[in-house]
C-alpha cells in the first residue's frame, strides 16, 4: 500500500468494543461444527443448480430452440445481469441495516424463494401469444433479482459466523464445494435436455420440479442457522459503497475479482457451442462439464490446507497461473480433441475452485479491518460490492459473446466457418487466460493473506 493509500483510510473512531479481528487475536476461535457447515453450505447446491442451468444453457437454448438472434439473447442476458449487479449492493446494504426478530439476513433468504421459482420456470416455455424476447427478458429479470436477494445475505452471513480467518476459509470452502456440486447437477440436466429429441419439451419438464427441489434445499439455511446480533449496524448504501471503494485493499481485491470473472464470464455460455461445433461431440458436453466441476470440488480442501501453510495470497496466485495456462490451451483444440479438452478443463476447474474460496475468505478479513476503523459491521455492503464486480464482469462477457458469435458468422445448427470456430475458441480460451494473467499481475501487490510467519 502506498502512503497516499494509507492517507485515504479514515482514522477509526473511539470504540468501547473490540473488532472481530482483535477478538480473534485475543483468544482461539472455536471450530465450526460439521452440522453448521452443512446447514450453511449444503443448500448452495440448489442455488447453484438454478443459476448455472440458466447461465450455461439458456443462451444456446434461446438461439437454437427459441430462435432468438444471438445478439438479442446476449443483450437480454447482459441487461438482466447488470440489474442483478446493481441490486447486489442495494440488497447488501439493506440487509446490514435491517432490524427484525429473525435477524438481518434470514428475512431476505426466505423472501427470495418464491420469485426464484417463478423466474426460472418462465424462461423455458414462453407463450406463443406473447413476444418471446419480452417474456424472456422479464423472466431473466425476475430470476436474477431473486438470486441477488438470496446470494448476498447468504455470503454476508458466512462472514459473521466466525471470528477466525481459518474457520471462515473452512466455511467458504464448504459453501464452494456444494455450490460447485450444484453446478455439476446443472450440467447433468443440461446434457439430458441438450441431447433430447425434443429440447423444448425436455427443458419445460425439468423446470418446475427442479426449481421446487432447489427451494426445498435453500430454506434449510434460514431455518437452521441463527444469526449473531451485530454490535453496530451498517450505514447507508451510498456512504457504504463509497467507503468500500475508497479502501485500497478492498479496491484491489475487487479489481482482481472483476478481471478474473470478466475473462471466464463467457465460458459456461460457450461450452455447449464448443462441444457441438468445435469438438463435434455434443454428446460429451455433460462429461466435459463434470470434469471441470469435479476437479474444482475435490481440490478445495487442498487449497484450504495450502492457504494455511503458504498464505492465501500466494496460494491464489499459483492457482491463477494454472488457470491461465489451462485456458490458453483451449485455443488449440479441434474436432475430436475430447481428451485434451478434458485435461485442460480439469486444470482450469482446480484454479477456479481456489479463487472462489479464498476471495471471500480474504474479503471477510477486509471486513474485520473495516470494523476496526469505523466501528460498523458491514458484511452485506462488502459482499454486495464483491458480487457486483462478479456480475458486471460476467454480464459484459455474456453480451460480448453474442456479438462475437454474430460478427464471426455463427449459423445455428449448421457447419461453422473457420472464423466462427476461431471466435468460439477465443471466448472459451483466450479471454479467460488473459483475465487470469492480468489478475495475477494485480494481485502480487495484495497486502493481506501473506505467508504466515514461522516461529
Amino acid at each position: 500500500m502506498t502512503p497516499a493509500d494509507e492517507r485515504s483510510i479514515p482514522d477509526p473512531p473511539e470504540r468501547t468494543t473490540p473488532a472481530r479481528g482483535e477478538r480473534d487475536a485475543a483468544k482461539p476461535a472455536a471450530s465450526i461444527p460439521l452440522p453448521r457447515l452443512l446447514a450453511y453450505g449444503g443448500p448452495m447446491v440448489g442455488l447453484s443448480y438454478l443459476l448455472f442451468f440458466v447461465q450455461f444453457y439458456f443462451m444456446k437454448y434461446a438461439a437454437d430452440v427459441l430462435l432468438l438472434p444471438p445478439a438479442v439473447a446476449g443483450t437480454l442476458f447482459a441487461l438482466a445481469k447488470l440489474w442483478d449487479a446493481v441490486s447486489f449492493p442495494i440488497v447488501g446494504s439493506w440487509s446490514d441495516r435491517l432490524e427484525s426478530r429473525l435477524g438481518r439476513r434470514r428475512p431476505f433468504l426466505l423472501c427470495a424463494l418464491p420469485p426464484l421459482v417463478v423466474g426460472f420456470v418462465m424462461l423455458w416455455n414462453p407463450p406463443a401469444a406473447i413476444p418471446q424476447a419480452g417474456w424472456v427478458g422479464l423472466g431473466l429479470l425476475v430470476f436474477y433479482s431473486a438470486f441477488a436477494t438470496y446470494a448476498v445475505p447468504h455470503a454476508a452471513l458466512g462472514a459473521e459466523l466466525s471470528d477466525s480467518s481459518s474457520e471462515r476459509t473452512r466455511l467458504f470452502g464448504a459453501r464452494q464445494i456444494f455450490y460447485t456440486l450444484g453446478m455439476l447437477v446443472a450440467f447433468v440436466a443440461i446434457h439430458r435436455a441438450m441431447n433430447s429429441a425434443a429440447p423444448r419439451s425436455a427443458a419445460t419438464a425439468l423446470a418446475l420440479p427442479s426449481a421446487l427441489a432447489a427451494v426445498a434445499l435453500l430454506v434449510v439455511t434460514p431455518l437452521a442457522i441463527r444469526e449473531q446480533p451485530p454490535r453496530e449496524r451498517g450505514g447507508r448504501l451510498l456512504a457504504g459503497l463509497r467507503d468500500v471503494f475508497r479502501d485500497p485493499v478492498a479496491r484491489l481485491l475487487l479489481a482482481v475479482w472483476f478481471v478474473e470473472n470478466l475473462g471466464v464470464g463467457a465460458v459456461g455460455t460457450i461450452a455447449p457451442f464448443v462441444a457441438q461445433y468445435v469438438l463435434r461431440r455434443p454428446d460429451v458436453v455433460g462429461s466435459l462439464s463434470a470434469a471441470y466441476v469435479i476437479s474444482g470440488i475435490v481440490t478445495i480442501p487442498l487449497w484450504v490446507r495450502l492457504s494455511r501453510h503458504f498464505g492465501a495470497r500466494d496460494t491464489w496466485l499459483v492457482a491463477m497461473l494454472i488457470g491461465a495456462a489451462a485456458f490458453a490451451g483451449q485455443l488449440f483444440v479441434g474436432a475430436g480433441d475430447v481428451l485434451l479438452t478434458t485435461a485442460l478443463l480439469v486444470a482450469a476447474g482446480c484454479a477456479m475452485g481456489c479463487g472462489s474460496v479464498l476471495a471471500f475468505s480474504l474479503l471477510a478479513d477486509i471486513i474485520d479491518l473495516d470494523e476496526a476503523r469505523t466501528g460498523l459491521r458491514r458484511e452485506g455492503i462488502f459482499s454486495g460490492a464483491m458480487m457486483l464486480m462478479l456480475k458486471v464482469g460476467t454480464s459484459v462477457a455474456a453480451a460480448a459473446s453474442g456479438f462475437v458469435l454474430d460478427a464471426s458468422g455463427f449459423v445455428p445448427n449448421a457447419e461453422q466457418s473457420s472464423a466462427s470456430l476461431l471466435g468460439l475458441r477465443i471466448l472459451m480460451g483466450g479471454l479467460p487466460s488473459i483475465g487470469f494473467l492480468i489478475g495475477a499481475a494485480l494481485f502480487v501487490r495484495f497486502p493481506l493473506g501473506r505467508r504466515p510467519a514461522r516461529g
